[in-house]
């Protein structure tokens, strides 16, 4: 492939996929376990005009399909397409429905409830008419599984995603996300005064979150749990005091530095995190 051909234009790498056939013929190397032969591909797509299916199959490759010593398999981006059509992102619309979380509300201990409408999942609390989190999340993790484990999945993706962000990948494009303390933000809490914020430098992607959700990555947070009978691989982070947007204080503008504490048994934690998001625990 020549270098022009290697940076195709957005409109013109989706416009290879606006074909029946093409997408049959991703599908069908999806399914395979072992690289195809042409016939054997052309065979599995089961259009009869051999130059037709020729001609599409040109099309794919170099982008979407590889060919190797007379045989034809996906690229990396092959896989992602059939990726984002099995999630759901693309071909699906879920129903709203609301989720009990078997977890309850740190500050009046009413059961949680998770609101999945638009492809957005919100966890809030009914009694105090106050939302816990919110994030996208494709139709496609609702598939064979069950309520009680759509619960556990709600909190893993939520949290592999921040974390995500926070090693600095977008999750959106795979660009370079670069993260900071910030005392503004449209999506903050009332209540809160300082938060993290992630930002895409390729596709503008970002991720909002409190400091103490940033937090719960740190091995010291992680640890002070563990020792205390709490295991935050396990455990529903939904029920935890400590990471609510106002426990974060800030305790300089000049340069901007922020502190949360952990209190659990009358054991306290308290950690920093300056602009660069730096952590220090004190």
């Amino acid at each position: 492939m020549d270098a022009d051909e290697r940076d195709l234009s957005p409109e013109d790498a989706f416009s290879l996929l606006g074909n029946d056939t093409r997408i049959d013929i991703i599908q069908a190397l999806w399914d395979a376990d072992d690289p195809l032969s042409f016939s054997e591909l052309h065979d599995r797509v089961g259009i009869r005009d051999s130059g037709q299916f020729n001609y599409h199959l040109n099309k794919l490759v170099g982008l979407f399909v590889r060919g190797k010593e007379g045989k034809y398999e996906l690229t990396y981006a092959g896989f992602r397409i059939m990726g984002a059509i099995f999630s759901g992102t693309y071909t699906q619309r879920a129903e709203a429905e609301t989720f009990e979380l078997d977890a309850y509300c740190p500050d009046c201990g009413t059961e949680l409830i998770a609101e999945y409408e638009e492809e957005t999942v919100t966890v809030r609390c009914e009694t105090c008419e106050r939302n816990r989190s919110t994030f996208g999340l494709p139709p496609g993790a609702f598939e064979g599984r069950d309520e009680s484990e759509l619960r556990r999945t709600f909190e893993r993706w939520l949290r592999n995603v921040f974390s995500l962000m926070a090693d600095g990948v977008c999750l959106n494009c795979s660009g370079k996300t670069v993260g900071s303390l910030v005392t503004e933000s449209e999506y903050f809490d009332e209540k809160q005064e300082v938060g993290i914020e992630f930002r895409c430098e390729r596709c503008g992607d970002y991720a909002t979150g409190n400091v103490g959700t940033y937090l719960l990555q740190h091995p010291a947070i992680i640890a002070f749990h563990y020792d205390h009978g709490i295991d935050l691989t396990k455990d529903p982070v939904w029920e935890l005091e400590w990471p609510r947007p106002e426990n974060a204080t800030i305790l300089s503008e000049e340069p901007l530095v922020a502190a949360c504490t952990v209190t659990l048994d009358g054991d306290e934690l308290t950690l920093t995190v300056d602009e660069e998001l730096a952590v220090s625990v004190e």
